[in-house]
């Protein structure tokens, strides 16, 4: 009798796991190594964190970005990552003192189509900014190795690109990366 109501907890226990969706993801799954440069300025990010939400004012487009920290995601980090929410992570990121702060974050932006196709690469850093990849043979060159089925995504990029800053009144500046990783996306609840 007792084998047997272990048996119905055991059952019960696994259809309430497969019922309840996506397999728990722990902290380490956003482990990658990134680099990225602006100029001289050089940093080393071992977090990633991918999310993607409806590009405003583009219909049929998706703004697909992947956020690189210098810290870990912390299981307390992880409801919010779920839901496409990466605003724990940039709050532990804006508590660090300047020297820190300033090669904490880099941030690439890829604007995706409804097929996945991506049209467009920016690049971000504290206090710089760039689209590194503005036109089709940018994009080509960027996506060295690329495939995003809406839910995962794996990029492997190395590259620089000279920004035109004249706009700006300051000299261009050099945006270099060199990118390998293969994540989960999160969609950004509405």
């Amino acid at each position: 009798m007792r084998d047997r109501h272990l048996l119905i907890l055991l059952a019960f226990s696994l259809a309430a796991a497969a019922l309840s969706g996506a397999a728990a993801i722990e902290p380490i799954a956003f482990h990658t190594n990134a680099n990225f440069s602006v100029d001289r300025e050089a940093m080393a990010l071992s977090t990633a964190v991918a999310t993607i939400e409806p590009r405003l004012g583009a219909a049929g487009y998706s703004w697909l970005r992947i956020n690189f920290y210098s810290f870990a995601v912390e299981a307390s980090d992880l409801a919010g990552i779920l839901k496409g929410d990466v605003s724990s992570m940039d709050k532990k990121r804006r508590g660090k003192v300047a020297e820190e702060y300033n090669k904490s974050y880099a941030m690439i932006q890829l604007s995706v189509d409804q097929n996945e196709k991506v049209w467009q690469v920016d690049m971000t850093v504290p206090g710089h900014g760039c689209t590194i990849a503005p036109f089709e043979r940018d994009v080509a060159q960027f996506l060295q190795a690329y495939r995003f089925d809406g839910k995962n995504l794996t990029l492997k990029s190395k590259g620089s690109y000279a920004c035109d800053m004249k706009f700006m009144g300051i000299p261009n500046q050099t945006f270099a990366w060199d990118i390998d990783l293969s994540t989960q996306v999160f969609p950004k609840a509405k």
